[in-house]
């Protein structure tokens, strides 16, 4: 393949082990790039034992620079892509700059994020457990429940902090489920103010039963097990809106919580649905060789992909790790075959069978068309995803979580820092530059003390722009309404204290008090740069 590049989006099960696969098969000859938001990759499976404190949250990721060493790993945010020039847009650095990466191929393995927007009050008021951070948070949530709940004299709010609503009934609901049961029930002996009869777990499915990927029988199993551990199952009917204080069933049934727990709604990233591509049910459609058939040397895999496993497309590639890692193999062969002008061989899995732990040493299982359930299913379940998790150090860690997790009770402890503000300062001093030109701002800056001086030169006219801020007035109002790119340059003449109100802030705002929008609209042309009053960019 010569000196060609292969730039990979995503570092999930799909992403991850495409790029191990990718340079494996293709040595040092092609230079092979890993974008991803974060730099490490998390055993999705695991996340459950996280959220219960079974396992610590560093123990359940591997870091991706230790993963694929060889890979060129770039932790970035890609903001577009232009598939006629195939080049791919990312601003990364605490400054947001922008730059441009030319690809050969391109894979798309960005997995997909919670879309709660059909479900009114779902968006506000749920907790998901999709990534590392959702599982700290769902932790330092149940633990502040059981706290308050402990020296609450209101018996309507205890009744609420008590209450944990789980949508969805399939592998994740069910595990977190199991978990989150087990934890709450090892851990009321350090709340006295609180009986285990108090505590109310519920899951809601919309299916007529759980666990539907799983044969009847082993999921009427774990419907009994959980339901004889206290854990309220409802089939056969789905949520349909959620507020602060409730959560409201299609068969109009009101439950009182503070708690939602939502693992059903995924959706398309918001990079996949900006960009012009092909999409089915929210994923992007693709031939049985992973390519995006209207694009050259584009392909997509994984959770955010629409996989067709048979010629008449009836059937697709389930949301699985199984199925990623086996289709990041088969990937990595047919773009070695595509450079070599070879035909790409369709993608064809069997699943080796399916588990789920539901918590208390028990779990269910169907391996190879056999069905297993309770201790030994269990075994089995820790047996497999050790045998799955990557590098021998994770391995070595959770397994050592597990072990003391048998003989030492839970911790209690809830490791949070302070609530993030809508708004931050930062001090600069005299010479400071604040930016440079063609950045995207991260918020808008108003100044509290000091003076700023945004510089602008027009090359084709040589005309040049100053203008001095001081307390009170802001910048960065137009590039944040239009996302534009800065123009010019702002310095600190004096020292001086800015605050920054965070752009997806300063934009909520706009649209919720028109007071505000009326301000930032009316104001005066004479302001900005003459090359800016056309609207056509910003300073």
């Amino acid at each position: 393949m010569g000196s060609k590049r292969i730039v990979i989006i995503g570092a999930g099960f799909a992403g991850a082990f495409a790029a191990k696969n990718l340079r494996r098969r293709l040595g040092a000859n092609v230079e092979i790039e890993l974008i991803n938001a974060t730099n490490y990759f998390v055993f999705q499976p695991l996340l459950p034992e996280v959220a219960a404190g079974i396992i610590n949250s560093g123990d359940a990721v591997t870091p991706l620079r230790v993963m694929v060493p060889e890979v060129k790993f770039r932790m970035s945010e890609v903001t577009g892509i232009d598939f006629d020039t195939r080049e791919v847009s990312l601003v990364q650095g605490s400054r947001r700059v922008p730059i441009k990466l030319s690809y050969d191929h391109l894979v798309f393995a960005v997995g997909q994020r919670g879309h709660l927007d059909a479900l009114p009050g779902f968006a506000d008021h749920s907790l998901t457990i999709k990534n590392l951070s959702d599982a700290h948070r769902l932790r330092n949530h149940v633990i502040q429940c059981l706290e308050h709940a402990d020296i609450t004299v209101d018996p309507e709010l205890k009744s609420r902090l008590l209450t944990f609503v789980i949508a969805g009934g399939g592998f994740s609901g069910i595990e977190t489920a199991g978990e989150l049961a087990e934890m709450i029930r090892r851990t009321l002996r350090y709340y006295p103010s609180i009986d285990q009869s108090e505590i109310r777990l519920v899951v809601v499915q919309r299916d007529a039963r759980i666990l539907k990927e799983l044969p009847e029988e082993l999921a009427t199993y774990a419907h009994r097990k959980l339901e004889n551990r206290g854990v309220e199952i409802l089939t056969g009917t789905g949520l349909k809106a959620a507020s602060s204080t409730s959560v409201f069933l299609a068969d109009d049934t009101v439950i009182q919580t503070k708690t939602l727990v939502a693992t059903i709604g995924n959706g398309p990233t918001q990079l996949v649905q900006q960009l012009p591509l092909p999409l089915e049910r929210g994923k992007i459609v693709t031939d049985r060789c992973f390519r995006v058939t209207e694009y050259e040397s584009v392909w997509a895999l994984g959770d955010c992909a629409a996989v067709p496993l048979d010629e008449g497309g009836t059937e697709f590639a389930p949301p699985t790790a199984q199925f990623a890692t086996a289709a990041a193999d088969q990937l990595a062969d047919n773009i070695v075959r595509a450079e070599k002008g070879e035909e790409c061989r369709p993608f064809e899995f069997s699943a080796k069978g399916s588990l789920a732990s539901i918590g208390h040493y028990s779990a269910v299982a169907q391996l190879f068309g056999v069905k297993f359930s309770g201790l030994f299913a269990w075994f089995m379940w820790r047996g497999f995803y050790i045998m799955r998790i990557p590098g021998l150090s994770t391995k070595l860690r959770v397994t050592l979580n597990w072990f003391f997790d048998y003989l030492l009770p839970r911790s209690l402890v809830q490791v949070r820092g302070e609530e993030p503000m809508a708004t931050r300062y930062a001090t600069y001093s005299k010479g400071d530059l604040v930016f440079r030109e063609n950045q995207i701002p991260d918020g808008l800056y108003t100044v509290e003390s000091g003076l700023l001086e945004s510089r602008i030169e027009n090359s084709e006219t040589n005309e040049v722009h100053v203008r001095r801020l001081g307390p009170g007035e802001h910048w960065g109002e137009r590039s944040l309404s239009r996302d534009w790119l800065t123009k010019g340059t702002l310095t600190a003449i004096e020292d001086s204290r800015v605050l920054v109100f965070q752009r997806e802030d300063f934009k909520r705002l706009r649209e919720t008090l028109p007071i505000v929008d009326a301000y930032f609209k009316g104001l005066a042309e004479e302001r900005y740069a003459p090359s800016l009053r056309s609207d056509r960019t910003d300073r």
